[in-house]
């Protein structure tokens, strides 16, 4: 019975939470690139040259409701962007790091 009950407890528990990415300028390491921003505010996010508000950061990806293109489009937008342990950013296939250097 208490291996019954130690088992609902165990399902029953809230998963651990995802990294989130700490806000600041990260720049991709060793290439020339667009960097990403994440801002101070909830759900603020600067990637792939867009502006991006209410987004969400899980299962290895952000995704907005809103972002705004060059042009001023407001569009939608669901990528990959994995928070790594070390707090690094992997998007694309690229590692983004921070604080960005001076020479890229």
């Amino acid at each position: 019975m208490r291996a019954l009950t130690l088992i609902a407890l165990l399902a029953a528990a809230p998963a651990a939470a995802e990294p989130q990415p700490v806000p600041g300028r990260y720049c991709a390491v060793g290439q020339d690139l667009p960097t990403i921003e994440v801002g101070s505010g909830p759900g603020e996010v600067g990637i792939d040259l867009m502006d991006c508000r209410r987004a969400t950061f899980g299962g290895g990806r952000v995704r907005s409701p809103q972002c705004y293109g060059m042009g001023g489009a407001e569009v939608p937008y669901d990528v990959d962007l994995v928070v790594r342990p070390d707090g690094t950013l992997e998007h694309d296939g690229t590692v983004y790091g921070r604080p960005c250097s001076a020479k890229r």
